[in-house]
């Protein structure tokens, strides 16, 4: 008996255990009541006229799984008991629609002979090999970030804030930058009010916040840009594909020049694919998340060549570890603590690859408003071509081609600019620096000097010549031994020009502390 009853106190000691440990599915985390809460999609809110911290607690029916584990086949997370069919030709796509149950019916596009449908036996006694092909409905959701970033990021990232528009070359925006562009926005639906339904639901109106702005501290490039919503998101943050293909196709009809998409799957839909190709074949510009998984291969649809495929740095352009890699990544912005709008009159501090692509959104469609014979891919092309290298030099897979710079976009016409920028910083704990220098002008500089401290000592190289846009590396080695006893180790960078008439020298220094665990 005594043993029984010490075997009953254990198990329930086991269970409590386990409900205080269970997995967190919401991508925000209450922090302690003098911090805001972050986000990548609104999970938690900040009260922007008390300033006291919320939290919405998620419903159990609106968990989703995580949809990482087939990323890199492509293979996907497929909705059960759905079908997409694809059709050969018109005549077949007609004649099997007749063939199908009214209740299995969910969905078509005629413009890509397409139909969602409830599995069933009724398919299964149909021979599609006469008609077309079967295929999975993937899931599609907003990006969530890891917990611990949430949580402790501010240790290693430092926030955006309502610099973005400052990082991103666009800090002069006026009303009327985007005006006469329409922008696609395909998220949750956008909401006015606090009530909502779900934990995700304000997503889509704090992707807006960074495409357009608000009358508020929000920033955005384009206020002057007629939005059109597309809710293919639920208020879980969770769609599918088909809807996604269905909005992409909708959206170029009703004459969007850009489409924004900060959501991904890890299923490679041929109807989103398909539907991703009639859009860059109308000249519209798609703009989608890379993710947030941490791994080595972009979310679809940014996996989709054409697409501007978008990852995360911070306030420093550090890249964000989850912000993911891989030779698909265009672009990055910032993506840590962006404050952004709320449904309600609230603001949030939204981090991910979700807010970088919005960002990027807004200023692809104030581009296309001051250079409206733009096509574009052309726009596309300016923006890889003049972003800001960082990290590694040249274009890597963790960032791309640098950090997107609309201002370099516009004044790549304009002779004498004079620009040399310390661009990146990689650290090498076993005992290496390299830092990256990149000409971000449109003269070619001759016989710069770059200067790389670390550990007290320092070295000078002579870089030679320029040419607007390249980049260049140099590497100083350090005892990393001695490094890691110490705990860490300071380094700095700088980089002079001749005569010293650099017109933009704030950015010809850097110096920073590595820390590295004993």
């Amino acid at each position: 008996m005594r043993r029984g009853v010490i075997w009953a106190v254990g198990l329930g000691l086991v269970i409590l255990l386990m409900w205080v440990i269970q997995p967190v599915w919401f991508s925000g985390s209450l922090r302690k009541s003098s911090d805001r809460i972050r986000s990548d999609g609104g999970i938690g809110k900040l009260d922007s006229v008390k300033g006291a911290p919320q939290a919405l607690v998620p419903k159990k029916e609106e968990k989703a799984e995580p949809s990482t584990g087939d990323l890199e086949t492509g293979s996907g997370r497929a909705i059960p008991g759905e079908k997409i069919l694809r059709f050969k030709d018109r005549t077949a796509f007609e004649k099997f629609i007749a063939l199908v149950p009214a209740e299995a019916l969910l969905g078509r596009i005629d413009g890509l002979l397409a139909l969602r449908v409830q599995d069933g036996p009724w398919l299964k006694g149909i021979p599609m090999a006469g008609f077309g092909s079967i295929g999975s409905n993937y899931f599609v959701e907003a990006p969530k970030v890891p917990l611990e970033v949430l949580t402790a990021g501010d240790a290693q990232y430092r926030g955006v804030g309502t610099k973005a528009m400052e990082m991103m070359g666009a800090g002069s925006v006026t009303p009327d930058w985007g005006r006469g562009v329409k922008v696609a926005l395909l998220d949750t639906a956008i909401q006015k009010t606090e009530q909502l339904p779900g934990m995700e639901a304000g997503h889509g109106t704090a992707m807006l916040s960074l495409i357009t702005g608000s009358s508020g501290p929000v920033q955005g490039a384009s206020p002057g840009a007629t939005i059109l919503n597309f809710p293919v998101l639920g208020g879980d943050g969770v769609g599918n594909s088909f809807s996604l293909a269905e909005a992409i196709f909708k959206a170029v009809d009703q004459g969007a020049r850009v489409i924004n998409m900060s959501l991904g799957s890890d299923g490679d839909s041929s109807v989103v694919r398909d539907a991703v190709a009639y859009a860059l074949s109308k000249n519209v510009v798609l703009v989608a998340a890379a993710g947030n998984e941490a791994v080595n291969r972009v979310s679809y649809p940014a996996a989709y060549d054409g697409v501007v495929s978008v990852g995360s740095v911070d306030a420093d352009r550090q890249h964000l570890y989850f912000s993911n890699r891989g030779p698909s990544v265009s672009v990055v912005a910032p993506g840590y603590a962006v404050v952004a709008d709320w449904p309600g009159g609230k603001m949030v501090e939204v981090s991910g690859t979700s807010a970088s692509t919005a960002l990027v959104s807004g200023v692809v469609a104030a581009l296309l408003s001051k250079e409206p014979n733009l096509t574009g891919s052309k726009a596309t092309e300016l923006l890889r071509q003049y972003a800001n290298d960082t990290g590694a030099a040249g274009k890597d897979d963790e960032t791309g081609y640098g950090v997107v710079d609309l201002q370099r976009v516009l004044e790549r016409n304009q002779r004498g600019i004079v620009d040399l920028a310390v661009a990146g910083v990689q650290f090498d704990p076993a005992g290496k620096m390299t830092v990256s220098v990149q000409n971000r002008g449109t003269e070619t500089v001759n016989s710069p000097v770059l200067e790389i401290g670390v550990g007290g000592n320092s070295r000078k190289f002579y870089l030679g010549s320029i040419a607007p846009g390249q980049s260049m590396a140099e590497s100083v080695q350090f005892d990393g031994l001695r490094a890691r006893q110490d705990g860490g180790i300071a380094g700095s960078a700088s980089v002079q020009l001749p005569r010293g008439n650099d017109q933009r020298p704030g950015n010809d220094h850097w110096s920073g502390y590595f820390k590295i665990s004993k």
